[in-house]
């Protein structure tokens, strides 16, 4: 039920409290969607169209920090992009809301049952549900889509399950991006994403001709080397990435204070300019 002003619209819940009284029924969309990539976009694109022929808005409902962070798993949960980014983006693709759940050891422990209860029937008023093909909810990930399916014939919502999108052959998972930026493979990361892969933080001048794009700790940042990339409201830049991931902007005449930047491709190694 997206409209023109969509974008400037949808409004942020940081958790279920913060859903206004009373709102629903919609369409939601879950998963941790960091980065929103291809495939994250084909379900977003899937949920607005089922909000549009129901006459009902669309609700991502993402998480934050990354479950596998907050559980200790073994796995790479650099992040790709902060919540104000993922919900920046959201709104582009037209959802009329988000809403950030804080992933705790607490919300953890909710059986499969629990989970929807709490977040999509009394949280959102979920009337349809449109995951991701691998997606798992619930203590220990004991919910699948089949688990899903099951609930929402007792809590009267569809669910609509999409597999993942393949590029070139390319996986399109945010798992991928966090290994092409390893690489500092620049143009794989864009080919996943659909877009150059933004850092958000804070602009420092160095005092030695560089500006220091400072991140949150975890974030994901490719690889050391040089780059090409840009600033919000500027031209190309260069780009260095330190041995120890920090970001250094080469020029003086950067405006400090909170900022992004975009790599758009990785200098070759002879380069000198751009």
């Amino acid at each position: 039920m997206s409209t023109p002003t969509a974008e400037a619209a949808a409004p942020l819940w940081h958790g279920t409290g913060e859903v206004p009284a009373g709102f629903g029924p919609c369409v939601a969309t879950l998963g941790v969607f960091d980065g929103l990539h291809r495939g994250h976009i084909r379900l977003i694109d899937q949920a607005v169209r089922a909000g549009d022929a129901r006459g009902l808005p669309a609700v991502l409902v993402t998480f934050d920090p990354h479950p596998a962070r907050v559980l200790g798993l073994a796995r790479d949960t650099a992040q790709l992009s902060t919540v104000e980014r993922r919900a920046e983006l959201a709104r582009r693709h037209g959802v009329d809301a988000i809403c950030v759940l804080p992933f705790t050891t607490e919300f953890a422990k909710l059986g499969p049952a629990e989970f929807v209860e709490h977040v999509l029937v009394t949280g959102v008023g979920a009337q349809a549900v449109v995951v991701g093909a691998n997606f798992t909810f619930g203590h220990r990930a004991a919910g699948t889509v089949d688990t899903l399916r099951e609930l929402g014939q007792r809590h009267s919502f569809t669910t609509h399950s999409i597999d993942l999108v393949h590029q070139a052959e390319t996986r399109c998972s945010s798992s991928t991006v966090r290994e092409c930026l390893r690489r500092g493979d620049i143009h794989g990361a864009t080919r996943v994403l659909g877009r150059p892969h933004h850092v958000d933080g804070t602009l420092r001048p160095t005092g030695r001709g560089t500006t220091e794009l400072v991140s949150a700790p975890g974030t994901a940042v490719p690889a050391p080397g040089r780059y090409l990339g840009r600033l919000p409201g500027t031209g190309p830049v260069a780009l260095r990435v330190t041995d120890d991931g920090r970001i250094h902007v080469e020029s003086t005449s950067v405006q400090p204070g909170p900022g992004s930047v975009a790599f758009t491709a990785r200098k070759a190694a002879h380069s000198s300019e751009l």
